[in-house]
């Protein structure tokens, strides 16, 4: 009776020596396969980006034209601008109520009262309490409504810091008319019209026509050129560019690598 287990045969050597026959390895094929790209998927329609929505880019927006008294916007030159006008109105008033408490402080020393009222609160009061609405109001204007740039012409530049001050005059009304309505009751209705109307004038012609010296100061400011020491401004000599230079390459050219050699496996049956 034979033996039931059969022997290896030559021909049932495997890759690593006698023995039973080892399962057979995949060869790699000669060419090589195309990886399966992924399929687009549909746009979804949403609200927003939490909806995975598409959203439009958004148009670049115009600037203001520099030739009209209206140029709504926000800007990094405008709000410089809008604070060098407002400061210079406000250093205007603080060395004029200086002046005036100084002379006031050699009658009554700078501490003492001078009317029922303390010489160096009535400076404060005077200079910075009562016209801060105007400030406020100016400013405001200046740097988002009728801003100083240096693209505007200087008599569009007046107009500009004309309309500020009546915003800064507007907004002095706009405090009388809580001030009238307190005052209104012990003094009558002719409170409320001094503090809407004649103390909102009186108070806003100057500071108005002091805007408009600021403004021009802030706009010859803002058209200074700024350069930087050891580099030639704009504007001087030597800073315009030959007609024959060469601008600097702005694409880099794609480096060239060989392709690399796909190592094949030992043939089956050796």
């Amino acid at each position: 009776m034979s033996n039931p287990e059969r022997r290896p045969q030559p021909e049932d050597r495997g890759y690593y020596g006698a023995g039973w026959q080892q399962p057979q390895q995949q060869h790699p094929q000669h060419h090589t396969q195309q990886q399966p790209q992924p399929q687009p998927q549909p746009q979804q329609h949403g609200g927003g980006p939490a909806g995975g929505g598409y959203l439009p880019p958004r148009p670049p927006r115009r600037a203001g034209d520099p030739t009209r008294a209206f140029a709504p916007g926000a800007s990094g030159a405008a709000v410089a601008g809008a604070a060098i006008a407002v400061v210079g109105v406000l250093a205007v008033q603080a060395l004029s109520g200086l002046v005036g408490m100084i002379g006031t402080s050699l009658y009554v020393g700078p501490f003492g009262s001078f009317g029922g009222h303390n010489v160096v609160l009535s400076f404060a009061t005077a200079v910075f309490l009562t016209p801060f609405p105007f400030y406020a109001g100016a400013f405001l204007a200046l740097a988002f409504l009728t801003p100083i740039t240096r693209r505007s012409p200087l008599p569009v530049v007046l107009l500009r810091a004309l309309l500020g001050g009546a915003a800064g005059t507007l907004a002095l009304a706009l405090v009388g008319i809580v001030t009238g309505a307190y005052g209104a009751v012990d003094a009558g209705p002719r409170r409320l019209l001094t503090d809407v109307l004649t103390s909102p004038l009186q108070r806003g012609i100057p500071l108005t026509a002091m805007l408009l010296a600021a403004a021009t100061v802030a706009w010859l400011w803002l058209g200074r050129p700024r350069g930087r020491t050891g580099r030639p401004t704009s504007g001087t000599p030597g800073t315009v560019r030959p007609a024959d230079a060469v601008p600097p390459a702005t694409v880099q050219p794609q480096q060239w690598a060989p392709p690399q050699q796909q190592q094949w496996g030992p043939p089956p049956g050796r």
